[in-house]
């Protein structure tokens, strides 16, 4: 069972806590600092090829080509063939031109990585316990809780405001895709819509997309889970959760899972 997506994910789900209640499953948190829609689908494409019967939760988010630093980590940890040639392969993409750094640009790179390792090392002095980065790949808790609202999360009422605009054709198309590739025994996508935001116009893609898969491939919120989840004390920041959202969250999720999983296997 493989958790695809963003840091979102990272943050969100916790693996262990679903591992302990799921005794006929191996549960992996493969969520990435930055990654969207299309880097998730490529790795859907690779576990769909690995033995046994997996169930593939993807995180449904923006569709971008170029992938972030992150995800070139994970592919090498994972060990995936012909990268990143077969990412564009994938992508049905021309692979782009190859940037040749010179003397400054390397300066300049040296310089900002340089920068963030300090920052990183300050806020570790400062905080203490209370700091947690981001780990290369996989569920992040953090008990963090820098921001007090509940306007980052997604209501019942944000479900209906945004049925109605335009679907983008070109994200459903690839879910579309990635869904015909399912088989019994071998391989179950379910979709998961984020719950947190930065601004609430990103879900103006995203739920006209959600609200064309089927029921079969998604996890629908139910109108009192959203409501439990709608407490400004289990955020990290606008967009993450911390480890108390995490656990809510994954009690819910889990429930949704125990609910569907013999027809899974």
């Amino acid at each position: 069972m493989f958790f695809l997506g963003s840091s979102r994910i990272q943050r969100s789900v916790n693996s262990p806590l679903i591992q302990d209640s799921l005794t006929t499953w191996q549960v992996y948190n493969v969520g990435l600092l930055g990654n969207t829609l299309a880097q998730n689908l490529y790795l859907a494409q690779y576990i769909k090829n690995l033995p046994g019967n997996k169930v593939v939760f993807i995180e449904l988010t923006s569709y971008m080509v170029n992938y972030p630093e992150t995800f070139k980590t994970a592919v090498e940890y994972l060990e995936l063939p012909d990268f990143p040639n077969s990412y564009y392969k994938f992508l049905e993409k021309p692979i782009p031109p190859t940037k040749n750094y010179g003397f400054l640009d390397d300066f300049e790179k040296a310089f900002w990585i340089t920068m963030i390792q300090n920052q990183n090392t300050i806020k570790g002095i400062v905080f203490r316990e209370d700091y947690n980065g981001y780990d290369e790949i996989g569920f992040s808790p953090t008990n963090r809780n820098d921001i007090v609202t509940q306007e980052s999360f997604l209501s019942q009422e944000d479900l209906l405001a945004f049925a109605s605009c335009p679907l983008d054709v070109n994200i459903y198309g690839k879910v579309n895709q990635v869904l015909k590739t399912q088989k019994q025994n071998e391989l179950k996508v379910v979709f998961l819509l984020p719950i947190t935001c930065n601004n609430k116009a990103e879900f103006e893609v995203k739920v006209p997309v959600f609200n064309k898969i089927p029921k079969e491939a998604k996890w629908e919120y139910e109108e009192q889970f959203l409501r439990n989840m709608t407490n400004s004390k289990y955020l990290e920041n606008k967009n993450h959760l911390n480890s108390q959202g995490a656990y809510v969250y994954s009690q819910s999720l889990l429930k949704y899972i125990k609910s569907n999983e013999a027809s899974w296997q």
